[in-house]
């Protein structure tokens, strides 16, 4: 019988599509897992055009730089794979999530742009109470910030 693909894996595909077809079904060892692993695309450099050390009031409020080369593909993908969605996916069952809330899920890129704000008020710029095991360097989170500022947008939408 083949094994299940891991859900984080999949989230990465989904979110580099920009869509997502369906929900895969962890395994058991899936739903008892909380970290996410990390790829090759992760390890990937983008500079940012932001300022790491800036504090902005609110999502709202935080500018999109003209020049912004960040997209799902070469930033977003790989940074909620690698921070968010071993906990924020929607196969993972309420024992298996680490304390993230249901319904609370960053596996399509339709769910991380309706829910910008609120990650952004707890993971980018100087917000950094997520992940909970601890935050992404202040330069991943200058990155976040810029991303979702510029409206989370993919390789075609640039």
């Amino acid at each position: 019988m083949p094994s299940r693909p891991d859900p984080r894996l999949l989230a990465l595909l989904c979110l580099s599509l920009a869509s997502c077809t369906g929900d895969p079904v962890p395994s058991d060892s899936d739903t008892n897992t909380a970290a996410a692993t990390t790829t090759d695309a992760s390890a990937t450099a983008v500079p940012t055009t932001g300022d790491a050390t800036a504090d902005y009031p609110s999502l709202a409020e935080r500018p999109c730089p003209e020049d912004s080369i960040l997209t799902a593909e070469n930033f977003g993908a790989p940074f909620m794979l690698t921070h968010c969605t071993g906990c924020h996916h929607v196969a993972l069952k309420e024992g298996g999530r680490a304390g993230a809330p249901l319904g609370v899920d960053f596996e399509s890129l339709d769910k991380v742009r309706a829910q910008a704000a609120q990650i952004w008020a707890r993971a980018a710029d100087q917000n950094a109470t997520m992940p909970p095991v601890g935050p992404p360097p202040a330069d991943e989170r200058a990155q976040l910030g810029e991303w979702l500022a510029c409206g989370a947008p993919t390789a075609a939408d640039l």
